[in-house]
């Protein structure tokens, strides 16, 4: 079995080091198990104690008394699969109020139930991240977390993109992380699925969905029609990258609009839907004020929306969104992203903005970009000024296509591709 490196690994190291109560949440089969038990340091030396309670046995013996099992002093203490045993938090709490060193790291795929009881029970003594599945730049072998070329434009804006250009990497290179790249737009980020030979993804897939709706919906206990229900993803997924309509979907399903957002509600807290909202630099009526929807894994949108193309401009969209939202969870000070539209046309699919400066982002899915792809974030560049930015805030455009180079194309806007943008950063070495 292959282990990647997760880039995430120094964000959760570092709130284990402040923290009492640490909580990582994420969909099934991200990686969170692998993550804790196989990356972070310290399990082969006896530095914590993992506990499952997938097992049974387990979650009987600690149903006994609870406050002395897991007390295990100053030794970091991980709990997975917590909300199997929710009525566990007591006892944490319980522990880490008694101010003697306890440390625990709760992990759990279902937010649904599990934040309720955070908020009950551990309000102001705990800290939550988030695991997606593996982004492109996390396709590397080994324990090294990291880097992707996205970072070092983040933290150094046009200068990076010009040492980038400067320095193309090697062909064996470029072919290596373009596959990776096709593969992920292809299949999604889900860890499994690069164990399998692609015959069986499809069928991994599947069972992905189906073992979502009989194991999470029975935790959320609210979905009388299950049929229906798998009918408003299809329906969702075939709209990602759009502007959501509630009303448009419940005449298609032909339910109530507020069934359609109880739905849709369900599919964010389980992390298969996101929505992103509109960048509003004022109270203007002229902006767009509808978010617009994404599926985050593009394997799953793909399957549930019936599309076969890399090349499908949806897709790919929501693929940059996929690489966006994984990107901004390792941040230490993960910037807003948003997306502009006018209702006079303006649009601007993303924008990574913070007081220091803001990146806005085109994704094209044609294999050249051209200077008129350039034309609305140099509109925003020119014309807008973005809300709580420093005075010397930077500001660039970039154009994410299927390209072999990076290049400008406006004095304010560059072509890069996506796998160079998301892949590990290329001026510190010339090979994955």
């Amino acid at each position: 079995m292959k282990l990647h490196p997760r880039a995430l690994l120094p964000v959760l190291q570092s709130r284990l080091s402040k923290w009492p109560v640490t909580v990582l949440t994420g969909s099934r089969q991200t990686g969170k198990t692998t993550l804790v038990r196989d990356l972070l340091p310290g399990g082969d030396q006896g530095a914590f104690i993992y506990i499952s309670l997938d097992d049974p046995d387990e979650r009987i013996r600690l149903a006994g008394d609870p406050v002395r099992r897991l007390n295990h002093g100053n030794r970091l203490v991980i709990l997975d699969e917590i909300q199997k045993q929710p009525n566990l938090l007591d006892a944490v709490k319980l522990l880490v109020d008694r101010n003697q060193g306890h440390r625990f790291l709760l992990l759990g795929s279902s937010q649904i139930l599990l934040l309720r009881q955070l908020r009950e029970t551990l309000a102001g003594r705990s800290t939550l991240l988030e695991l997606w599945p593996m982004a492109l730049s996390e396709k590397v072998e080994g324990r090294i977390v990291p880097r992707c070329n996205l970072d070092f434009i983040w933290e150094q804006g046009e200068h990076a993109l010009k040492q980038i250009a400067q320095k193309p990497p090697s062909a064996e290179y470029g072919r290596t992380w373009r596959a990776l790249a096709d593969d992920l737009l292809l299949w999604g980020g889900y860890p499994k699925l690069e164990q399998l030979p692609e015959e069986d993804r499809h069928v991994w897939l599947k069972d992905f969905r189906r073992t979502y709706l009989e194991r999470d919906l029975s935790d959320l206990g609210s979905v009388s029609d299950l049929d229906q229900f798998a009918l408003s993803q299809n329906l969702f997924a075939a709209r990602t990258a759009q502007l959501l309509s509630y009303s448009e979907v419940s005449r298609e399903l032909g339910v109530a609009v507020n069934t359609v957002k109880r739905y849709l509600r369900f599919l964010e807290i389980s992390y298969q839907a996101y929505l992103l909202r509109p960048l509003l630099l004022s109270v203007s009526s002229r902006l767009v004020k509808a978010p617009k929807l994404y599926w985050t894994d593009t394997g799953i949108a793909r399957l549930l929306s019936e599309r076969n193309s890399i090349n499908d401009g949806s897709l790919y969209e929501t693929a940059v969104l996929s690489e966006l939202i994984k990107w901004s969870s390792w941040q230490t000070n993960p910037p807003a992203i948003h997306f502009f539209r006018t209702r006079a046309g303006l649009e601007v699919d993303f924008i990574i903005y913070s007081n220091r400066g803001f990146i806005a982002i085109e994704a094209k899915a044609s294999s050249k970009a051209h200077r008129q792809d350039a034309r609305s974030i140099n509109d925003l560049i020119e014309k807008s000024r973005l809300p709580d930015m420093a005075k010397d805030a930077f500001c660039i455009g970039l154009v994410i296509t299927q390209d072999r180079e990076v290049k400008p194309l406006t004095p304010l806007v560059w072509s890069i591709p996506f796998w160079q943008l998301f892949g590990p950063e290329t001026i510190i070495g010339d090979g994955p």
